[in-house]
Order: structure tokens, then sequence, then C-alpha cells
């Protein structure tokens, strides 16, 4: 049992250090059981990352353009990261791999908020992410494995027409409960489960 011990004890060491600093924080707060299943899957695990790498590089320089020209264009672009990370794994790992890789870094996000104050995190951005992690699930189900200016110009559609999600905001990035009324940052920043909703991405 010992012996079993130190062995995983040292492939998770392995593991860590040969990701990025931004990937190896991400699995310290990884449940037990999700960690278990990432290294079982090592070799996927290490497209994930290139994958990873790949998509944050695009969005960034997308980010740059007027591709989303709106004042909501932070939203759009976390739900084009979402929606395009989603696709290229699905068409590298296939879609069942791709989901679970999906709700773990979700899980990630559920960790982090008890773990660290004012995270960020809560129950309404765990729904958008998860929502907009389907739409690349099914883009890839519905097109298969096309040229990146091709899937681009798909994402943008579906955002475009409403098809993602967003979190419901104001002019000015306050967030908004279904009245339409501001909700104090103090105040969803601490709960998980809170007044902030979600909104088609067209608004």
């Amino acid at each position: 049992m010992r012996i079993k011990l130190c062995i995983v004890i040292l492939f998770v060491t392995f593991f860590q250090n040969c990701f990025c600093q931004n990937f190896s924080k991400i699995f310290r707060n990884l449940d037990f059981k999700d960690k278990v299943w990432i290294i079982s899957k090592s070799n996927s695990s290490f497209k994930v990352k290139k994958i990873s790498k790949h998509v944050t590089d695009l969005t960034n320089k997308i980010y740059k353009t007027n591709f989303f020209n709106s004042e909501n264009k932070e939203q759009k672009i976390d739900a084009f990261r979402h929606i395009y990370l989603m696709y290229k794994l699905s068409s590298q790992l296939g879609v069942e791999k791709a989901r679970r890789y999906g709700n773990i870094y979700e899980s990630y996000n559920k960790n982090i908020f008890h773990k660290i104050p004012n995270s960020g995190y809560d129950r309404a951005g765990e729904w958008m992410d998860k929502f907009n992690n389907e739409i690349g699930i099914y883009l890839y189900l519905k097109n298969g494995e096309i040229s990146d200016e091709n899937i681009i110009q798909e994402i943008g559609y579906q955002i475009k027409n409403g098809n993602a999600r967003e979190i419901k905001k104001d002019s000015i990035g306050n967030s908004l409960n279904v009245d339409n009324k501001i909700i104090d940052k103090e105040i969803w920043i601490k709960n998980w489960v809170n007044d902030r909703v979600l909104i088609q991405s067209n608004n």
C-alpha cells in the first residue's frame, strides 16, 4: 500500500512539473477523483494543455480586433473561448472526454470559491460556462472538423445571434438581477448561490 502511495505521489509531482504554472495550479486545487482521472488520461491531458494554449493565444488576438464590437465585449470573448476550446477538445479527444475536462475545470472554480475569498466564481458563472461549453460540443457534432477560419466565423454567428449565454449586466459592468436591479458585488461575490442571472449573448 505504501509503495502504491509513493508511486502516486511521484506521478502527481511529475505531472504537475510537466505543465505550465497555471495548469499546475488548477491541478493542485482539484478533487482527488478528478486528479486520478486526469493522471489516468495523461496523454489526453498533455493534448489539453497544448490545445488550451492555442485557444488562449487565438482568443487574445481576436480580443484586439473589432470581431465583437459591443459594450459587453469581455463576456462575448469569454463565451468565444469556452465554445472554441470545447470544439477543439471534441475534435481532438472526442465528445465525452472533452465534456469531462470541461466539467473538471468548473469543479476547480467551485473549489477555489470555497478556498479563496472574493474569487469571482459563482453558480451563475458555472451555468454560463457549462452552457457555452455545450455549444462547442454541438458545433463539432454539427460540422465535424473544419478549418479555424470557418469555425471562428461559426462561433461568432452563434454568439451574435444570442445562442450563447452571458451574465446580465448594465453598461458599466454591474451585475443585474431578473428585475434589472444592481446586485452589490460585495453580496454576490461572497455567495455561490445569488441573484445573478443569465441572458442571451445578443443583448
